[in-house]
């Protein structure tokens, strides 16, 4: 199996001799202003400004080697801080009815619309502008010739490892034509973007077309100077293709198996960071046993039922700490609420807080419940604002009500 993580880092190599020096160098310049803006987010503001120069800040460092823009977006995001009045960013831009004006990337923009519209459509509010940025997949022909430019990565040509831009459009492309609350929402509400039964059915055609015939799994495409294209087994990418689908995808054999064999790679290519676990990708792993659980021998079952026992053991045990709280990891998430909402999020897939025996074991968990509870009332006490706190405290009432 190709090491992806070598071979990205040797591709980067290539294309800039000094690319690990000056990597390290970045990384211990924007380590302590991450540490900073956590520990205002802690006091309850989410300080959507530097939250989103922090994000573009990351991606730079990690899927570029643009040295002379990563230093001007760490002036930036350092300035940032200075300013605790934020609400701002948050809002839909009017010159082109995005979100995210502190974001230079495109893709980052349409990442951040999607969660907007999430929530609008809980509210069943209408957006204030209509959807100009999302011009260059308006239509089916558009939309197709940008999701080719960018599967395949020439890293050791131009410096780019384009992964993190398709995985975002993607995952928002399969919430729009996938989710029937989102696609409805667009078709009501949307000005400036005809989510047609066309569009749908290109994009649907297309995802199909990606698919890995051997791993069953989606993911970026290196093209190398000696072995051609190589074709990544990614977690994320495969995980949003098969939620947003229901799990009515193709290949279950080759899924469960290609999961399996990734479980001690490290991310994206498989379910590790620092050579250790991580909720989010516990999360991911879990719901993809689930949604193709009936599809599979009991082999397949057997071994992926042994592989949740252990993440769930490491969740309770080193992911947590004893009044409740998730343990944050900077160099992973981007937020401390995410921390919150990918525990609670793997907890309540692996049904930990159920009362019912989950899908991949005959035992319930007794402790759950209170658990449950713990939780919400640690993310009261710590007074977390943002998104995804909010999102983890909704999960949780829904999984054990309200408690006070």
């Amino acid at each position: 199996m190709t090491n992806f993580e070598q071979l990205i880092s040797d591709q980067f190599c290539a294309f800039d001799a000094n690319y690990l020096s000056q990597q390290a160098t970045f990384e211990a310049q924007l380590a302590p202003l991450q540490n900073k803006l956590i520990a205002i987010q802690k006091t309850g503001n989410s300080m959507a400004a530097s939250d989103q120069q922090m994000i573009e800040c990351k991606w730079l460092l990690s899927y570029t080697a643009d040295w002379k823009m990563l230093a001007g977006k760490l002036a930036a995001f350092e300035k940032s801080l200075d300013n605790p009045d934020q609400d701002w960013a948050s809002q839909q831009v009017a010159i082109d009815g995005s979100w995210g004006p502190c974001y230079d990337q495109w893709f980052l923009k349409v990442d951040a619309m999607i969660d907007a519209v999430n929530t609008l459509a809980d509210q069943e509010q209408a957006p204030q502008y209509p959807f100009l940025f999302l011009a260059p997949i308006a239509t089916p022909q558009k939309m197709v010739a940008w999701l080719e430019s960018q599967k395949t990565s020439h890293i050791f040509a131009d410096g780019l490892d384009r992964r993190d831009a398709l995985g975002a459009v993607t995952a928002t492309l399969s919430q729009m034509c996938f989710k029937s609350e989102i696609r409805d929402y667009f078709q009501t509400h949307v000005k400036g973007f005809d989510l047609s039964d066309d569009y749908v059915a290109a994009y649907k055609k297309w995802l199909d077309d990606w698919q890995d015939g051997q791993s069953g799994y989606w993911g970026g495409w290196f093209a190398t100077a000696s072995d051609g294209v190589l074709k990544s087994p990614d977690l994320s990418l495969t995980f949003h293709n098969i939620s947003y689908q229901h799990g009515k995808v193709d290949l279950w054999v080759e899924i469960f198996a290609t999961t399996l064999a990734i479980r001690d790679q490290a991310y994206p290519f498989g379910w590790k960071h620092n050579d250790d676990f991580n909720n989010h990708n516990n999360y991911d792993v879990t719901k993809i046993f689930d949604l193709g659980w009936s599809q599979v021998d009991d082999a397949s079952q057997k071994a992926a039922s042994d592989d949740i026992g252990l993440i769930l053991d490491w969740c309770l045990t080193k992911s947590m700490t004893p009044d409740g709280g998730f343990i944050d990891d900077p160099t992973f998430y981007n937020s401390v609420g995410a921390a919150y909402y990918y525990g609670v999020s793997f907890l309540d897939q692996a049904g930990y807080f159920a009362t019912t025996k989950p899908f991949w074991t005959d035992k319930s968990f007794a402790d759950g419940p209170a658990l449950c509870c713990k939780i919400q009332k640690k993310i009261k006490s710590e007074g977390l604002d943002d998104a995804e706190a909010k999102a983890a405290l909704e999960k949780l009432v829904d999984a054990c009500g309200n408690c006070t």
